[in-house]
């Protein structure tokens, strides 16, 4: 389970749970003022199960596996209709790793994107494509913090290095890694869930043995996380570009 991170009394984290026929990652989210457990798969098929401050992992967990047939159907449906680009305007969601953020657009007193709570401010747009300049500013930025730390977590996990790491914006591909160590991350990677953030980032860093797709590197792949394949297809529902 990752740390939590608490917002405003909430207190979050990240998880997974082993159900009859797979095995699901989910953000447990807790409220203080939350009286019963409550679960929703999102369009991207996330899911996310909100608990009372006190309540167990445990005992959340128990409801997961209850609703196991209701949770693969959702998220069936989810693979069946692959998400897309939300238009942009003020009050739509829009994606940040595990987390929903509500877009605004500031009125006056905003001069650079900033986000607060659970909300994106973006200043007021000088053009048709400013809205999409200034996210895409911001998800850089978050990128260039997030990435490398999260990459090296992954390579101390590993035993392995890299030379340098890029933030870039390509249209075809979530990542690189050349035979030299130089790893390429693309910005978008900021969109997508965590669980699919370190799929990219091992398979990375995995090419630092193999720098081809042989079996010798899918092993490699499967012995940080075995659940790659199950990964693997669903990152492929995420389109890149757009």
């Amino acid at each position: 389970m990752n740390g939590p991170r608490r917002l405003f009394g909430r207190c979050q984290t990240t998880a997974q749970v082993r159900l009859p026929e797979l095995t699901v990652h989910y953000a447990l989210v807790r409220h203080p003022l939350r009286k019963r457990l409550a679960l929703r798969v999102t369009a991207e098929g996330a899911i996310e199960a909100r608990a009372p401050m006190h309540m167990s992992q445990a005992t959340v967990e128990r409801f997961l596996r209850d609703q196991a047939a209701w949770l693969t159907e959702q998220l069936a449906r989810c693979r069946s209709h692959p998400p897309t680009r939300p238009v942009l305007a003020d009050g739509v969601l829009i994606p940040l790793l595990d987390e929903r953020l509500v877009l605004r657009v500031a009125g006056e007193g905003i001069t650079r994107a900033r986000r607060v709570g659970d909300e994106l401010w973006l200043p007021v747009p000088l053009s048709a494509d400013g809205l999409e300049l200034a996210l895409e500013r911001w998800y850089r930025r978050r990128a260039a913090e997030y990435l490398p730390e999260r990459l090296a977590h992954w390579a101390t996990r590993m035993g392995v290095t890299w030379r340098t790491v890029t933030i870039r914006g390509q249209t075809g591909r979530w990542g690189s890694c050349s035979s030299r160590g130089a790893i390429n991350l693309n910005w978008r990677l900021m969109r997508l869930p965590v669980r699919l953030v370190d799929y990219v980032l091992v398979h990375e860093l995995c090419h630092r043995f193999e720098m081809n797709h042989s079996p010798a590197f899918w092993e490699r792949v499967a012995a940080v996380l075995p659940d790659w394949s199950h990964l693997r297809r669903e990152l492929r529902r995420y389109p890149i570009a757009g």
